[in-house]
């Protein structure tokens, strides 16, 4: 008799990898989302190196095949023509442009890709990409004196502000889609000040220190607002508080509106959401512990997710308990 357990049949579904617009949306809006998918779908290393994944591939591994495919095609095709139509767009407008911003957005593609090889393909897309965009107003609208004097304080705002975007907003995107989970605040916090503290130190030493002040200082605000996601908040306190009123007044169910399951990197809780599984909690249990779920990869809501959750069906299941029995 032979002896010892057979080994697990690896998942492979290729066709759980999301259409590139998507992948591009869910890395931007619900990466840790994404990571679980992936994984679901078969990928090993959601947010692996390229060589990681094209040996996944190499192992019977379709889904990572596809997946690295997809996400190339966004950084390398997707990311340049975007850059030119908007670059075309603000010469257009009239906004003054140093020329060259294609040839700036083909070289964003190859940093990307080198990017891909060494810290992991999703770092690569987003960062590249970002920086593609930014640089129209970063680099060619600096240099062009869109802002005034290209060493001054106004140019030096613009650079700060679009260097804190791309890294503010990458920041959140790469290590959920690796880890299955937002960073820390604390994390956060300490990638803002390397983000500001870095451009201090290299324009101190090849501009004027007051340039330099005002990248440091735009950088680490625009690194923050965008990290924490603040303009989408004032958002979803919108939809947070329509939902609920929806559903408090009218009694049609509106839990899938919920920011809280259309986004995971919302680092301030949602007001009216705990109210708002009140509402549900009995008659639609099912529903209530989807947002619950979705509280779990939300940092600004875990506290209103499983544990308020959890009493508040043990609650239910009490007093439905405690009712006349016939």
């Amino acid at each position: 008799m032979e002896s010892g357990a057979a080994e697990p049949v690896r998942t492979d579904m290729p066709q759980h990898v999301p259409s590139p617009v998507r992948l591009l949306l869910l890395l931007l809006f619900r990466p840790v989302d994404l990571h679980y998918r992936l994984r679901a779908a078969g990928i090993l290393a959601p947010g692996g190196r390229i060589g990681q994944l094209w040996r996944e591939q190499g192992e019977g591994g379709r889904a990572a095949g596809l997946y690295v495919r997809r996400m190339l095609l966004l950084l390398v095709v997707g990311s340049p023509l975007v850059t030119g139509l908007l670059g075309l767009g603000l010469y257009c407008a009239g906004i003054p442009l140093r020329g060259g911003w294609a040839v700036s957005a083909l070289c964003c593609s190859a940093a990307g890709l080198a990017l891909a090889q060494v810290s992991g393909l999703a770092a690569g897309v987003m960062l590249g990409s970002l920086a593609s965009l930014s640089m129209l107003v970063g680099l060619h609208a600096t240099a062009a004196g869109a802002f005034g004097p290209v060493l001054g304080g106004g140019a030096g705002v613009a650079v700060g502000v679009c260097l804190g975007m791309v890294s503010g907003l990458s920041v959140g995107s790469i290590a959920s889609i690796s880890g299955g989970r937002g960073p820390s605040v604390w994390r956060v916090q300490t990638a803002a000040i390397i983000t500001s503290v870095v451009p201090m130190v290299v324009w101190s030493r090849q501009a004027n220190v007051s340039f330099a002040g005002a990248v440091a200082a735009a950088a680490l605000v625009a690194f923050l607002v965008s990290a924490f996601r603040l303009p989408l908040y004032a958002l979803e306190v919108l939809a947070s508080a329509t939902a609920y009123a929806v559903e408090r007044w009218t009694g049609r169910p509106t839990l899938q509106w919920v920011p809280v399951r259309h986004h995971n990197l919302s680092y301030l809780p949602h007001p009216f959401l705990g109210r708002h599984l009140a509402l549900a909690v009995r008659s639609r249990p099912a529903e209530v512990l989807a947002v619950a779920d979705a509280c779990l990869r939300s940092p600004g809501n875990i506290l209103v997710g499983w544990p308020w959750v959890v009493q508040a069906l043990e609650q239910a299941s009490t007093e439905g308990a405690g009712g006349p029995r016939p």
